[in-house]
């Protein structure tokens, strides 16, 4: 007579019903932890950019259960798909634009191929009969980079300046005004920049001192729909024949929510052979974290930014 199985076995139907159950659960769960973090303004910090898709590669981990016979390649792309559902369902939940889902997405399936790689390390010290002491580190120290930005000590440098120049066959007086024209919004622009919207009103009056620039915005968070409003103020500190300096005195646009722009400084430096070169620096604050993810990304769009500008704005038509 044969050994009844001292468990009975779960038909796959009931698993598979538990795992949507469970990842339902994980995405209300997660929804929960970023409203509570929006809450009490931790929102710009490494605790939603790190500790949730931290939270939620641990969950998915214990819910997607590894077959007895996996491949590599099968199960990451189980885990991927089933993170790429809970990160959508939070994101319609909390009514998240499509920019945040895509700024997010490099760094959440990121910590999620590091934890499982973790466990991959794992189950191998496990088989090889050695200590997994050493391989518990990655978990511990992505624990606790999700605590940057939460206290001031914790915290790096937020504020960056980026600097580019363009040489123009133009006399600075020419430039200056190429500056007064208003400026073309239908212009090509880089992959990142395309991300976010284009102004769709200027009012740029003149160029002198004291002269205060309105910029409006309208940002469609689904493409087409749950459109939100914002605009700039530009304010011309200080004008000279040489030199411009601005100042941003409000910012309620879109990409208010991700840096806050100061202010910039434009150089006007004649060349021997009678053109001018331009030099456009751009001061901004960081305020999401981590900075190691957060950083490189902003300088690149702002670096962007600076080149479009010059090439747009400052380049007359005759030269």
């Amino acid at each position: 007579m044969s050994e009844k199985p001292p468990f009975p076995s779960v038909p796959q139907s009931i698993s598979k019903r538990r795992r949507n159950i469970s990842i339902l659960l994980l995405i209300g769960a997660s929804s929960l932890l970023i409203r509570t973090l929006m809450s009490y303004n931790f929102d710009r910090t490494a605790l939603l950019y790190v500790g949730i898709p931290f939270f939620v590669s641990i969950a998915l981990l214990y819910i997607i259960k590894k077959p007895e016979q996996p491949t590599l390649n099968r199960y990451y792309g189980n885990l991927v798909l089933w993170s790429l559902i809970v990160m959508l369902g939070t994101s319609v939940v909390l009514f998240e634009g499509f920019v945040c889902v895509i700024m997010f997405m490099p760094i959440y399936f990121g910590i999620l191929l590091l934890m499982y790689l973790f466990q991959l390390l794992t189950c191998y010290l496990r088989s090889k009969k050695k200590g997994t002491h050493y391989a518990h580190i990655l978990p511990v120290v992505i624990f606790l980079s999700a605590f940057e930005g939460v206290v001031p000590s914790a915290s790096f440098e937020r504020e960056y300046s980026i600097t580019k120049e363009l040489v123009i066959n133009a006399t600075p007086e020419e430039i200056q005004q190429k500056l007064i024209k208003p400026m073309q919004l239908d212009i090509e622009r880089n992959w990142l920049l395309s991300l976010f919207p284009m102004p769709s009103n200027i009012e740029a009056g003149t160029l002198s001192a004291g002269d205060v620039h309105h910029i409006d915005f309208t940002y469609h968070r689904w493409f087409v729909t749950n459109t939100h409003k914002g605009h700039m103020k530009l304010e011309l500190t200080q004008v000279e024949n040489d030199y411009i300096r601005t100042t941003f005195l409000e910012d309620t646009s879109y990409i208010g929510n991700y840096l806050k722009l100061k202010g910039t400084e434009i150089r006007f430096i004649k060349t021997k052979n009678g053109n001018t070169k331009v030099a456009l620096t751009i001061y901004y604050h960081r305020f999401l974290d981590p900075a190691w993810y957060f950083g490189p990304i902003q300088e690149y769009a702002i670096g962007q930014t600076a080149d479009m500008l010059l090439n747009e704005l400052f380049v007359p038509e005759t030269a």
